[in-house]
C-alpha cells in the first residue's frame, strides 16, 4: 500500500457523494455544480491547470456544511447565511497537501460579482475565475426542481440568472451559460441516471499516483467533514484512527496494515453524514425506529468506499465496525470468520472512543465502567477478547491516543 494507482474521479465522486446527504435525500448536488462548472470553464477557455482546480474545487466546494441545518440555510438563490461554510472549508483545506490550491477558490465562491455584502472585500475580476464559475453553477443547481420536468425548468432558470448578470454573476459567464442552455442535453445530463458516467467524461484529470501521505490526508479531510457533524463526536474519527493504529502497532502488524487501518477509522462512519442532526444530537435514548436509520450508516460507509479502486481492504475495516463476532452485529450479519483482523480492531477501537468522549446523553465514562462495559461485551461474544485485554492492558495509552488532535484544524476551532 505504498503507492495507489487509484481513479482520481471515482475517488472524488466518492467524497462528493457523502457530502450530497441532507434532509431532501441524496441530492448529487456536488456533482452537478461539477459537470456545470467543467462546461462553463471550457466555454470560458480555462487553462488545463485551471480546469484542474475547479474540478477539485466544484466537488469539494461545500465540504465546509456538514449539518442538514447548515445545507438547508444555504439552499435559498438569495441565500445570505453562506460565509460560515465557505470560511470552514478554506480552513479545512488551507494547509491540505493535495488541495491546498483550492482554499481561496472554495472561500470566495459564493462572493458577488458586484461586491455588495462580500466579506472577501473583494469584488468582479479579484474574484478567482474558478469561484466565480462555481457560484453561478451552484446557484443553477439549487434552483433545480425535482417534480418539474427538467426541460419545463430550463427557460426559468435562465431567466433569473440573466436578471442577475453583473450583479450576483460575471456578465461574461453568464453569456457562457447562455450559450450551453440552448442545448437540451445540457439540461438533460443535470437530471440523468447516468450522470456520474457524464462527469466522468469531463472530469479534466481521471487518475493520480497517490501515496499514503495523500491517501492519509484524504481520509483525515473526510474525518473533518463527518465529525462536523455533531458538537459530540468533533473527534471521534480520529480517535478511532488513532486507537486503530495503536492497536495495530501493539500486535505488530506491518506498517502498511498499520496504516491501512488507520484510514480505515478514519472512514468509519462516513455514512454518518446520511443521518438527521436531531438523532445524533439526541439527549436521551434513542427509539427503536431512530435505532434502527442509525443502523444505516454503516451500509452507506460500505458503498461510498466500494466506489474507490484499491479501497477493498479498507471498506472492509470501516463498514463492518458494528458487525459482532457472534453475528448479531449490523448491516451484514457477518461473524469472527468474516470479519478480518482489521475489521476487529476498529470495533474495538470505536466502542473504546465512544465509551470515553462526551455524548449529548451523557459524560465521558470513567476508567472503571469503560473497562466493565469492554468485558460485558467480550462475554456475549460482540468483540476480540484478546484485542479488548491488550486495550486494557495499555489504556492510558489509548486513551491518551483517542484524545491526540494532531491535525491543526481540531486544535484551532
Amino acid at each position: 500500500m505504498d503507492q495507489f494507482l487509484t481513479n482520481y474521479y471515482r475517488l472524488m465522486s466518492a467524497l462528493s457523494l457523502a457530502m450530497d446527504f441532507s434532509s431532501h435525500g441524496l441530492m448529487k448536488h456536488h456533482m452537478r455544480v461539477t459537470l456545470i462548472s467543467l462546461q462553463l470553464g471550457r466555454l470560458f477557455g480555462l487553462s488545463q491547470g485551471q480546469m484542474d482546480k475547479l474540478f477539485s474545487a466544484a466537488m469539494l466546494h461545500d465540504a465546509g456544511s456538514s449539518t442538514w441545518v447548515e445545507k438547508d440555510q444555504i439552499m435559498p438563490f438569495q441565500s445570505k447565511q453562506t460565509f460560515e461554510h465557505c470560511h470552514r472549508g478554506y480552513l479545512l483545506f488551507k494547509e491540505h497537501p493535495l488541495f491546498h490550491s483550492i482554499a481561496e477558490v472554495i472561500l470566495f465562491h459564493h462572493d458577488r460579482w458586484d461586491g455588495v455584502g462580500n466579506a472577501s472585500g473583494l469584488k468582479e475580476r479579484s474574484i478567482p475565475i474558478e469561484s466565480r464559475i462555481i457560484h453561478l453553477a451552484d446557484r443553477v443547481e439549487v434552483m433545480l426542481k425535482e417534480d418539474v420536468y427538467i426541460l419545463q425548468q430550463s427557460k426559468f432558470i435562465c431567466q433569473i440568472i440573466n436578471q442577475h448578470g453583473g450583479r450576483m454573476f460575471d456578465p461574461r459567464l453568464v453569456e457562457a451559460f447562455n450559450d450551453l442552455s440552448h442545448r437540451e442535453c445540457f439540461w438533460l445530463d443535470l437530471k440523468s441516471e447516468f450522470i456520474t458516467e457524464i462527469l466522468a467524461h469531463h472530469c479534466p484529470v481521471a487518475h493520480k499516483e497517490l501515496g499514503l501521505p495523500e491517501v492519509t490526508a484524504i481520509a483525515e479531510t473526510m474525518a473533518s467533514v463527518i465529525d462536523f457533524k455533531s458538537p459530540f463526536t468533533h473527534r471521534h474519527s480520529r480517535g478511532v484512527a488513532n486507537v486503530s493504529f495503536l492497536l495495530a502497532q501493539l500486535i505488530k502488524l506491518p506498517d502498511n496494515e498499520c496504516s491501512a487501518i488507520k484510514i480505515a477509522g478514519l472512514l468509519h462512519d462516513l455514512g454518518k453524514l446520511s443521518i438527521p442532526d436531531t438523532i445524533l444530537n439526541k439527549n436521551g435514548p434513542l427509539t427503536p425506529i431512530e435505532f434502527d436509520i442509525i443502523k444505516r450508516h454503516t451500509y452507506y460507509t460500505f458503498h461510498i468506499l466500494k466506489m474507490v479502486n484499491g479501497f477493498e481492504k479498507i471498506n472492509h475495516y470501516a463498514s463492518c465496525h458494528h458487525e459482532n463476532l457472534n453475528g448479531t452485529g449490523y448491516p451484514f450479519k457477518l461473524d469472527s470468520s468474516d470479519l478480518k483482523l482489521g475489521a476487529k480492531i476498529i470495533a474495538v477501537a470505536d466502542i473504546f472512543t465512544a465509551l470515553t468522549e462526551d455524548r449529548p446523553y451523557r459524560s465521558a465514562l470513567e476508567k472503571e465502567a469503560v473497562e466493565q462495559i469492554l468485558r460485558k461485551r467480550v462475554k456475549t461474544g460482540a468483540i476480540d477478547p484478546e484485542l479488548t485485554h491488550l486495550l486494557l492492558a495499555h489504556y492510558s495509552e489509548a486513551e491518551q491516543a483517542g484524545k491526540d488532535l494532531s491535525d491543526k484544524f481540531f486544535k484551532n476551532h
